[in-house]
C-alpha cells in the first residue's frame, strides 16, 4: 500500500502541529500520532494524561511511587484486567472524537490529502 501524506492549510496553531507535509497515521497502528494530528486539545487533553499513567500502572513504569499510590488512590485498587478495560474505554472515546475531527477538518477543507508525498 502506497503512503498517504496529508497537511494542515493552516498552521492548527500548537506546538506538535505544523503545516509540513507528513504522514497520514493509521489509528490501528499509530494511535499516538493519530491523536496528536487530530484531537483537538492534544496538549491539555486530561485524558491523555490520564491514559498515559494506566499505561504506566499496567506496565509498572512510574518513576515516583508516591505518583504510583496517588494515582492508585484515585482510581481505586484495580486489576490488571480493569485497568486494560479502562485504557481501551478512555482509547476508543478519544479515537471517536479524533476521527470526528479528521472529518470535519477534511470536509471544511482545513487538511489536504496528499498521494505519495506530491501535491495533488
Amino acid at each position: 500500500m502506497k503512503a498517504v501524506y496529508f497537511k494542515f492549510k493552516e498552521h492548527p496553531g500548537d506546538f506538535f502541529r505544523n503545516t509540513d507535509i507528513i504522514i497520514l497515521p493509521n489509528p490501528q497502528l499509530d494511535l499516538e500520532n493519530f491523536l496528536i494530528q487530530f484531537l483537538r486539545h492534544y496538549q491539555s487533553d486530561e485524558r491523555v494524561a490520564y491514559l498515559d499513567d494506566l499505561y504506566k500502572l499496567l506496565n509498572n513504569d512510574f518513576y515516583n511511587e508516591d505518583n504510583k499510590n496517588e494515582f492508585t488512590k484515585l482510581i481505586g485498587n484495580k486489576t490488571k484486567t480493569e485497568i486494560k478495560e479502562e485504557i481501551q474505554l478512555v482509547e476508543n472515546n478519544l479515537k471517536n472524537e479524533a476521527y470526528t475531527n479528521f472529518y470535519t477538518l477534511i470536509l471544511k477543507q482545513k487538511i489536504e490529502i496528499i498521494k505519495d508525498g506530491k501535491e495533488q
